[in-house]
C-alpha cells in the first residue's frame, strides 16, 4: 500500500523581510498531498486570514527536500486584511508563494505587491536563495562593426 502523507496547517507569516506590509501578521492555511513512495504531490494556499485563495503550490523537485512554490502570474486577490474576527477586506496582488516543509518544521513566504515579502518565523535566506535565485543578466557584445547604443 502506498504512504500517502494529508497535512494541513496554519502558519503566521510575522516577517517582514522586503517592502512595506500591508497585511499584519496574517493566518496563512495551507495544506499539502505527498506520497513518500513515488516522491509526488502537491500543496494549497487555501487561505489567508480566513479568506479563500486556493493557490497551488508545485514541488520544487529537491532530493531530500519537501518545499513548494506557486507558479501563478502576479494576481490580484480580496483577502481581508486581518487575524481574528474583525474584517478589512483589502485587494493584494500575489506573485509568489513558497513552503518549505521539514518533518514538523514548516516555513513560508509570501511575495505580493510588487514585491513585498513577508515570511514565518524560521524562514531562511537559505530557503529564499534556493527557491528564489537571482537572474544575472551578462552584456552581450555588439557584433564587429556594429556600434552599441548610448544608454542615457
Amino acid at each position: 500500500m502506498e504512504n500517502t502523507e494529508h497535512v494541513s496547517f496554519d502558519l503566521t507569516l510575522s516577517e517582514t523581510l522586503q517592502g512595506k506590509s500591508v497585511l499584519k501578521n496574517p493566518e496563512l492555511e495551507f495544506d499539502y498531498v505527498w506520497n513518500v513512495e513515488s516522491n509526488t504531490g502537491i500543496a494549497n494556499l487555501r487561505s489567508i486570514n480566513g479568506t479563500p485563495v486556493n493557490i497551488v503550490l508545485h514541488p520544487l523537485g529537491i532530493k531530500g527536500q519537501l518545499d513548494f512554490m506557486s507558479d501563478i502570474e502576479p494576481t490580484p486577490y480580496h483577502v481581508d486584511a486581518l487575524p481574528g474576527p474583525e474584517t478589512e477586506i483589502i485587494t493584494i496582488i500575489i506573485e509568489r508563494v513558497i513552503l518549505d516543509v521539514d518533518g514538523e518544521k514548516r516555513t513560508a513566504a509570501m511575495i505580493y505587491d510588487h514585491g513585498t515579502i513577508i515570511a514565518s518565523d524560521g524562514f531562511t535566506e537559505d530557503s529564499a536563495a534556493k527557491q528564489l535565485p537571482t537572474v544575472e543578466i551578462e552584456a552581450m557584445e555588439a557584433p564587429e562593426g556594429v556600434e552599441p547604443p548610448i544608454m542615457d
